[in-house]
């Protein structure tokens, strides 16, 4: 049987197309590498992922423990405003206790009406303390928050003004 052209074609073409085949087969095996590969890609990008979930995770409980603790120092300030309120209103009720009681003009004023007063300015001047100590206390909270935020990777931080919008202090 003669070889006819068509067959060296044919027997060429299948040749090349086998070599082809390895070379194609080569890459893809290449691609598929764990070390170096696409394999690799995918395996680093699946931690990273798994490490800003992680991270993810934990900034969001950490926000709500302190959205908790300022909860709480916020409550403590409004009690503090309160008492604060009913000292000042103590207070001015005594001012004027003071001020209607007749002094005689030779009796030396009584030592009793001064201390009420005395009292009154005292507990107010601790309670004016107190609410110094606690916005004080509310101000290094709300500083810390922003440098824990600061610190934080660029793509988990709040945008300038969200943080903002939700540290005013009055």
């Amino acid at each position: 049987m003669p070889i006819s052209p068509f067959d060296i074609a044919i027997i060429l073409i299948s040749s090349v197309a086998c070599i082809y085949c390895i070379v194609l087969s080569r890459r893809l095996k290449a691609l598929q590498n764990t070390r170096n590969g696409l394999g690799a890609t995918i395996k680093a990008l699946s931690d990273s992922i798994s490490a800003v979930s992680t991270t993810t995770d934990e900034t969001r409980y950490h926000a709500g423990e302190l959205a908790a603790r300022l909860a709480r120092l916020i409550e403590d300030a409004k009690l503090a405003c309160d008492r604060v309120e009913d000292q000042i209103s103590a207070l001015e009720a005594a001012h004027q206790r003071v001020q209607a009681a007749p002094v005689p003009a030779t009796a030396p004023a009584p030592v009793a009406s001064q201390d009420p007063l005395q009292s009154a300015l005292a507990t107010t001047n601790e309670k004016m303390r107190e609410i110094s100590q606690l916005m004080d206390r509310l101000k290094d909270l709300t500083k810390g928050s922003v440098a824990a935020a600061e610190q934080a990777p660029t793509n988990l931080r709040p945008l300038p003004t969200q943080l903002r919008s939700r540290m005013k202090v009055v």
